[in-house]
């Protein structure tokens, strides 16, 4: 499987399927290589009638967002703001 491919499927597991999969007309994936492999980011913009966001905003200005970097046979989880999970 491709490095892109094997860090969208990552992202998309830790931010959450379900949560992904509600969410995805506001998500934007994006990636890119870096000296530690294949940078990969998924951004959730919870408020997209409010505002513009863009890939060249900062990080913080996601709702939601999970990165990491692909290796050959690895993947390292970088920064990430999750969702609250609802404890029933």
């Amino acid at each position: 499987m491709e490095k892109k491919k094997i860090g969208f499927n990552k992202l998309v597991e830790v931010i959450g399927k379900e949560y992904f999969e509600a969410h995805k007309d506001t998500a934007v994936f994006s990636y890119g290589e870096e000296d530690l492999g294949l940078y990969c980011f998924l951004g959730i913009d919870l408020h997209p009638e409010l505002r513009k966001i863009c890939l060249s905003c900062d990080i913080d200005d996601w709702d939601i967002y999970a990165s990491c970097y692909v290796t050959d046979t690895d993947v390292i989880m970088d920064k990430c703001r999750l969702p609250k999970q609802t404890v029933v």
